[in-house]
């Protein structure tokens, strides 16, 4: 018989290790215990727990697993059982188990994560709904003075420029025509900017920052009037809220799909969730248009001309759609484009002069 020190043995039934002495005969393998006693197992009751590979230990449980293990730690130790048990083989039913058994967390996890992904907007919806105005609002003003303060930064502090009376009486202007349609649900306040960027932000509770670029872009007041119904689109429809809520669940959710791995699946999600309220806020603006009997071919030539003109033009032709937060301008150029609606605001030319130079 043939023998070895230093094997560590778990009975199933508690968590401490013994160690004990195994010796190995033609038939059966003896477990030597420190007390004196012994405990004999017949060799072909024994498997591996998984394969044998250099480094880790080797380990053995039996046949029928009752969370009896014996382990080998050491080269040696390894080598002897490898020697004298040339018939060991890996339970594939133990295997198969484990297998099923991943595939299962992983079936389930994928389940949970369609569900929530499928319910997500109903509970953000559900959270919206009681969630109160006057805290939106002071969330709109909050970010609209870090806006500011950030912008600032890089312009010497003057990033947001004083409107005087004639550059307000155009937003004024817009704001009345739309406000008579009874759309307007939100007390609206509008930020002019000092930037080259054309671009306009919605935020939450009534807050609209307007880049002077855009307005210098714009050929006329109608087409302003365009951009400043898209932006109230989102608000009215609380696109903000939706995004902050959203932008939660949807970081519990990756990590749940992914185990915590940071990946850019949950930014190509969430600038779906977002590419859908662009979409929305245009046929809002639409509608709204409409309705104010604003005519929508002036905001289709302002987004050409940024689409054409801008010096982020270039690179945004580059980036597919499903990388981007707005749907591809060339179908939002067609969407205001292709409408019908006619009328024009009375604003005087030199107001409007005073608008699009409010920042110089």
């Amino acid at each position: 018989m043939n023998s070895l020190p230093n094997a560590r043995l778990f009975d199933g039934k508690t968590s401490l290790a013994t160690n004990v002495t195994v010796g190995i005969s033609d038939r059966y393998i003896t477990l030597y215990l420190p007390d004196g006693g012994e405990q004999v197992l017949s060799k072909d009751s024994v498997y591996l727990c998984e394969k044998i590979e250099k480094g880790k230990p080797l380990r053995l449980r039996k046949r029928k697993d009752d969370g009896f293990r014996l382990i080998f730690d050491d080269p040696h130790s390894k080598a002897f059982i490898v020697e004298n048990l040339p018939g060991l083989a890996v339970d594939e039913g133990a295997t198969r188990a484990k297998v099923r058994l991943a595939s299962g967390i992983i079936g389930f996890s994928a389940a949970i994560a369609l569900l929530i992904w499928q319910g997500m907007p109903l509970m953000i919806d559900l959270v919206i709904a009681v969630y109160p105005r006057s805290m939106e609002t002071d969330m709109g003003r909050n970010a609209r003075e870090q806006i500011v303060a950030i912008m600032g930064e890089d312009r010497d502090g003057t990033s947001a420029c004083a409107i005087n009376d004639p550059a307000q009486k155009v937003i004024t202007t817009i704001l009345g025509r739309f406000e008579q349609t009874g759309a307007l649900t939100y007390d609206y306040q509008t930020t002019v900017l000092r930037s080259d960027i054309e671009n306009a932000l919605a935020l939450p509770g009534g807050q609209i920052i307007v880049f002077s670029e855009l307005i210098k872009k714009a050929e006329n007041p109608e087409a302003l009037a365009g951009v400043l119904a898209h932006e109230i689109g989102h608000t009215e429809m609380q696109h903000g809220l939706k995004k902050l809520f959203s932008g939660i669940a949807l970081g519990q959710l990756v990590r749940l799909m992914t185990g915590g791995a940071d990946l850019p699946v949950g930014f190509v999600m969430e600038q779906s969730y977002s590419r859908d309220m662009e979409t929305d806020a245009d046929h809002f603006a639409l509608e709204l248009m409409g309705d104010a009997s604003i005519e929508t071919q002036s905001t289709a030539k302002l987004f050409r001309t940024i689409s054409t003109e801008s010096r982020y033009a270039e690179i945004a032709s580059f980036l597919p759609e499903i990388l981007s937060s707005h749907p591809e301008m060339t179908g939002r150029i067609d969407l205001f484009e292709q409408s019908d609606i006619t009328g024009t605001l009375d604003i005087n030319p030199q107001d409007w002069k005073a608008l699009q130079t409010v920042c110089d």
